[in-house]
């Protein structure tokens, strides 16, 4: 009997395992960030009394959050002086401790102070959970609706059709929330109008410190900035208000609960008993003993048919691209590039951009008609690449192949490439410094993917600024990667008689033996990183006093320590010296002309976000291998050392 339980126990388990991976088949990151605002205005230097401040006033937040139950909390440091700081987080009223706590550890000990925000006195970041702010002046108490996030569903849908209740709604909704009684001034809402089939959720939040009548004054402003859409959020500093036609927070529910059924737990076994009950237990005894047989018959039954269920599931939702579900028509793109007109044209390398039927905004390359690539190949390698995703990399939606024609089909990323801004006099000083240190930042996480996190391992063999494009908030990804040499998991490096690549950007035992490995993308991420700095091409001369390129004269600023003699003089105010020079020492490391002397791109993604880590590396060399072209011909795609003729493929 009691092996019997044993048995049955463990299955029950099982199944309750089983139903819970049913219902959660895949864990994601539980945090959602929507969007940061940093001042520029505002910088401190490294190790300055302000980052001091500023990391006690993190601490003590991270701190605090572990054991906070109304989700808000205020702390200061310094009040009143040069260097004061003001921090405060507010957590979204139905988030839990454990996910109010890993909002608030994220935001202090990563993306505020290293990721996003490195070096400024003043900011705010938004998460779906919390929101996270601080500054040098007192932000406690004070109702501030600036800076404002409006985010909305871009179908309308029938958010037209409650329009009339919508105003009134959120109005009683925010009273709600400046009435609180809890003192957490959150309050949400559940209800459907008679105008729509569909249930309105609506919450709304002010941060505690706020008085009633300041509340209620945030909420208005912040409901006067909603968009009647199908959903629509406005997030600022004091308070913040959405609304969707979907349960978006915990508790949200538009109809009562459906009746579960579920297992009783199994009784335990029977224990002795008085005589007087003998007959009565051996009753019960003999019941259990029926119920443990239909038990061990039909449990196990539940749980083959819950493994059926569950591996139809994974396997439904797995990924199965293949090339037919890649395949684009090539009327479609035809019409969408209008024939590849001169006016759709993306600069230079066969892009042209378009719009799709369905509205979706695409980037075209066409590839020379004189590719000697097999179809079957080029199909599989699309496949390959199409499966690579990450938020520094330009994603692939498809190929076409028909006739001579190759077609590569890309999302369209709005600020082009980086070479756009970084070298016109004009348009560079778009770019500040903690721009293009979280620019640096991105190209090196997309990177560190191809070489260490994608499948098989890629390494780009034509990384430079051109191939860097830029989203609307300046994030970038890194594109044509999907031309580069595909490596299988276990081989480091290779060789090859072609030279696919850019004079300048080649590592030295690329460009002179055809030896590439992840050290040859490092070189070029280097040389990128010093242009990024200095905002020349590494082919122009640098120092008009001497005979140093951009290369060398990179080294010698590092050396005496005038990274203001080196960089972009666009940055002088916006710039952190220690961080400039960090980085020139950084971007020298990765030029070595030794492979073996630089950084994996592990390395570099760590050190650019550790202030100390620098130290690690050893002093660089003054670089010895540079290409002194011109950029009419420094420029080579598919070079044949043996036959000294120019090919093109995919590869």
């Amino acid at each position: 009997m009691s092996s019997s339980i044993t048995r049955i126990s463990f299955l029950y388990v099982a199944l309750l395992l089983l139903v819970t991976l049913l219902m959660f088949p895949k864990s994601t990151s539980s945090l959602q960030l929507i969007y940061n605002v940093c001042s520029n205005d505002t910088m401190f230097r490294n190790n300055s009394r302000y980052q001091a401040n500023l990391d006690t006033v993190f601490r003590s937040m991270s701190s605090n959050s572990t054991t906070n139950s109304i989700g808000f909390y205020a702390t200061s440091v310094a009040n009143g002086t040069s260097d004061a700081v003001y921090g405060l987080y507010l957590c979204r009223g139905d988030q839990n401790a454990t996910s109010c706590n890993d909002c608030v550890k994220t935001a202090t000990a990563t993306d505020l102070p290293k990721t996003y925000c490195p070096n400024r006195k003043v900011a705010v970041i938004w998460y779906d959970e919390c929101m996270v702010r601080y500054s040098n002046e007192s932000i406690f108490g004070i109702m501030d609706d600036w800076p404002t996030l409006l985010l909305y569903n871009v179908d309308q849908g029938s958010g037209n059709r409650f329009v009339n209740n919508v105003n009134d709604t959120l109005n009683n909704l925010g009273n709600n929330a400046a009435n609180d009684p809890s003192g957490k001034k959150f309050a949400t809402k559940v209800t459907t109008f008679s105008s729509s089939p569909e249930t309105f959720y609506g919450l709304a939040q002010c941060t505690p410190d706020l008085s009633t009548s300041d509340c209620e004054r945030c909420m208005k402003i912040a409901i006067g900035k909603l968009k009647v859409q199908e959903g629509s959020r406005v997030l600022q500093p004091s308070c913040n208000v959405r609304y969707e036609i979907y349960p978006f927070f915990n508790g949200a529910v538009n109809s009562p609960p459906q009746q579960a059924i579920a297992l009783s737990p199994l009784q335990p076994p029977a224990t002795a008993s008085s005589p007087n009950t003998a007959t009565k237990d051996s009753s019960a005894s003999g019941k259990r003993k029926t119920g443990a047989r239909v038990a061990a018959i039909i449990v196990p039954i539940a749980v083959l048919a819950l493994l059926i269920t569950l591996c139809t599931y994974h396997l439904i939702t797995s990924d199965f691209t293949t090339a037919e579900s890649l395949m684009f028509d090539l009327g479609t793109l035809l019409f969408a590039t209008k024939h590849f007109s001169d006016d759709q044209k993306l600069g230079g390398g066969g892009f042209g951009n378009g719009t799709l039927p369905n509205g979706e905004e695409i980037a075209v390359k066409r590839l020379s008609r004189i590719s000697d690539q097999g179809m079957e190949a080029f199909k599989n390698e699309a496949v390959l690449i199409a499966k690579l995703q990450h938020r520094n990399l330009v994603r692939l939606l498809g190929f076409c192949i028909a006739a001579e024609e190759k077609l590569l089909v890309y999302e369209f990323v709005h600020n082009k490439s980086l070479n756009y801004l970084i070298f016109d006099p004009k348009k560079q000083r778009e770019l500040d410094w903690p721009t293009r240190y979280n620019i640096i930042i991105g190209i090196a996480r997309g990177l560190l993917y191809l070489h260490e996190d994608s499948r098989p391992r890629i390494i780009h063999r034509d990384l430079k600024a051109g191939n860097i494009l830029l989203e609307g908030d300046m994030n970038p990804k890194i594109s044509d990667f999907g031309l580069a040499k595909i490596i299988k998991v276990e081989s480091t490096e290779d060789d090859t008689s072609k030279i696919a690549g850019t004079y300048g950007y080649m590592a030295p035992e690329y460009a002179m033996n055809g030896q590439f490995s992840t050290k040859s993308d490092v070189y070029s991420f280097g040389v990128l990183l010093l242009e990024i700095i200095s905002g020349k091409r590494i082919n122009n001369r640098f120092h008009t006093f001497g005979d140093g390129d951009l290369l060398t004269y990179a080294w010698r600023s590092w050396k005496d320590e005038k990274p203001l003699e080196y960089m972009d003089p666009t940055l002088r105010d916006s710039c952190s010296f220690d961080q400039v020079l960090r980085c020139i020492h950084l971007g020298l490391s990765c030029v070595q002309e030794n492979a073996n002397d630089r950084p994996t791109m592990s390395t570099v993604v760590f050190m650019l976000n550790s202030n100390s880590a620098i130290s690690a590396l050893p002093p660089p060399r003054c670089p010895r291998f540079f290409y002194n072209s011109s950029s009419e011909t420094s420029h080579v795609t598919g070079y044949d050392q043996h036959s000294k003729t120019r090919t093109s493929s995919i590869l």
